[in-house]
C-alpha cells in the first residue's frame, strides 16, 4: 500500500462543508462491528486457553511455557504501529476495509497453517506461528477499532462498544473453550481448521461493506508525528487516559484477577476451573457485554459509568467470600458470572468514552492508545496485586481492592464532566445521516 493510494474516493475535505452520504443500514453496521470484534482475540485466547495448555499437557517443560507466554505482549505493543493503519491504505479497496479484508484473510490461513504442525513435537515452530498471527490480530484490531469510530453514529457506539466488550469473551469461549473440546474429540488439526473458519466468518461482511459510503463525510485518514503529539495536549485527553481510566479500573481488576489463584489453592482443577471460569464466565460476559451497550445508548455516558461502576464495586468485594474459603461451586459460579458482568459491562462504558475522544482522521492510533494503557494497566495491576497478596494474603488484598474500586468510581463520576464536556464542544463528525 502506497501514501498516494491512500485517499479514498468521494471523502470530503475536512475543512469543507459536510456532505451526505448513503449509509449502510443500522443493522448492518452493529453486524459488522459484532462481527469483527467477536473474532478480534481469536488467536490470544487459543495461545492462551488451549495451545499452552496442550502443549503444557503433552510433556513441554513449564519453563518453556512460562517463557512462551511472552509472546502475546506484541499484543500490547501494536501502539507502534497504528500510525502506518492511519497513514496507508487502498484506494481500491477502501482505506480501512482494505486493511480488514488482507489482515482477516490472513489471520484465517495463519491460523489453518497450525493444522500442518504438532503442538509438542513442533513446539519452537508453531510459536513463531503465533508471533506472526499476533502481528496480524493486532493489525486488524487498530482497522477494525478505525472502522467502528468512523462507521457508528455517536448514539450507536454504546452498543457497537457493548459488542467489542462482549467480542473478548467470544474469543475466550471460542478460542479456549471449544477449541479444547474439539481437541478433545478430534484432535489438534480439526481444533485449528475449525478456528480457522471461525475466524473468516467477517469476512462476507467486510467484502459487503462500502467504505466510502460510510465515511464520504469523513476526514481523510492520516496522521504525522505533530498530529499525534497534539492529541495529547488536549485535556480531556489526559484527565481520561491517565487519571480517569486508571481510577476506574485498578480496583476491580486486582480483586478478580485474585479468583484463579484462589481456585488453584482450593484444590480446583483445569479442566473444572475451564469450565467454571474460562467458559461459564464468558458467555455471562457475552451477554453482559451487549446489555451494558445497550444501557449507555438509553441512559446516557455519565450515568451508565455510575451504574456499571456500581457493578465493578460490588463484584470487587463479591470476592471475599471465596477469599474466605467458601468454594461451593454455585458460589464461585455466582462470584465468577458477577466479576465477567462488571468487567464486560464497564468496558462498554469505558470503550464507548474513549471512541468518542477519537479523531476521525487518525481514528486507529488514538483509540489504539486508549486501549493499550488500559491493557497495560491490566497486566501491572494484575501483578502487583498477584505480589501483594503473596506479602499480606488475598483476603487482605481483596478489601483494598473494593475500596480502591470504590474510590476510583467516586473520583471518576466527581471529574467525569470536563471530558464529556469536552466531547459535546467537539465539531460535529461523520456523516449526517
Amino acid at each position: 500500500m502506497s501514501q498516494q493510494d491512500s485517499i479514498p474516493m468521494d471523502v470530503a475535505d475536512a475543512s469543507g462543508p459536510i456532505a451526505t452520504a448513503p449509509a449502510a443500514g443500522r443493522a448492518r453496521r452493529l453486524a459488522l462491528v459484532a462481527a469483527l470484534y467477536s473474532t478480534q482475540n481469536l488467536s490470544l485466547g487459543f495461545f492462551t486457553y488451549a495451545f499452552l495448555t496442550i502443549a503444557q499437557a503433552r510433556g513441554v517443560a513449564l519453563a518453556s511455557i512460562g517463557a512462551a507466554a511472552g509472546i502475546a505482549m506484541i499484543l500490547t505493543l501494536k501502539f507502534l504501529w497504528a500510525p502506518l493503519v492511519d497513514r496507508f491504505g487502498s484506494r481500491r479497496f477502501g482505506h480501512y476495509r482494505g486493511w480488514l479484508i488482507a489482515t482477516q484473510s490472513l489471520l484465517g490461513i495463519g491460523i489453518g497453517s497450525l493444522a500442518l504442525f504438532d503442538p509438542a513435537d513442533d513446539f519452537g515452530v508453531v510459536l513463531a506461528v503465533f508471533a506472526v498471527l499476533f502481528l496480524l490480530a493486532g493489525t486488524q484490531d487498530i482497522a477494525a477499532d478505525a472502522a467502528a469510530t468512523r462507521l457508528l453514529r455517536p448514539e450507536e457506539r454504546g452498543l457497537g462498544n457493548g459488542f467489542q466488550s462482549a467480542g473478548s469473551s467470544v474469543a475466550q469461549v471460542v478460542g479456549g473453550g471449544l477449541v479444547l473440546v474439539v481437541y478433545g474429540v478430534a484432535g489438534w488439526q480439526a481444533a485449528a481448521i475449525m478456528l480457522a473458519v471461525f475466524s473468516l466468518l467477517p469476512l462476507p461482511l467486510i467484502l459487503a461493506w462500502r467504505e466510502d459510503s460510510t465515511s464520504f463525510a469523513q476526514p481523510t485518514p492520516h496522521i504525522t508525528l505533530r498530529s499525534a503529539l497534539a492529541f495529547f495536549a488536549r485535556p480531556a485527553v489526559r484527565l481520561w487516559c491517565f487519571v480517569l481510566l486508571p481510577m476506574y479500573t485498578i480496583g476491580f481488576t486486582i480483586s478478580y484477577n485474585m479468583i484463579r489463584p484462589i481456585l488453584v489453592a482450593g484444590g480446583w482443577d483445569e479442566t473444572r476451573i475451564g469450565l467454571v471460569v474460562v467458559i461459564g464466565g464468558s458467555v455471562v460476559g457475552v451477554l453482559a457485554g451487549i446489555a451494558a451497550g445497550a444501557v449507555v445508548t438509553g441512559i446516557g455516558r455519565k450515568h451508565a459509568l455510575v451504574w456499571l461502576g456500581l457493578v465493578q464495586v460490588i463484584a470487587a468485594f463479591g470476592v471475599l467470600p471465596i477469599a474466605a474459603g467458601v468454594l461451593d461451586d454455585w458460589l464461585v459460579l455466582l462470584v465468577v458470572a458477577l466479576g465477567n458482568a462488571a468487567f464486560a459491562a464497564a468496558f462498554a462504558i469505558v470503550y464507548t468514552i474513549s471512541m468518542d475522544l477519537t479523531r476521525p482522521e487518525s481514528a486507529g492510533t488514538d483509540f489504539t492508545f486508549f486501549t493499550t494503557v488500559t491493557a497495560i494497566l491490566m497486566v501491572i495491576a494484575a501483578g502487583v496485586g498477584l505480589v501483594a497478596a503473596d506479602a499480606f494474603g488475598i483476603f487482605a488484598v481483596v478489601i483494598v481492592a473494593g475500596v480502591l474500586a470504590a474510590v476510583g468510581l467516586v473520583v471518576t463520576v466527581l471529574r467525569i464532566d470536563r471530558v464529556l464536556h469536552a466531547v459535546d464542544a467537539a465539531p460535529p463528525e461523520g456523516p449526517s445521516h
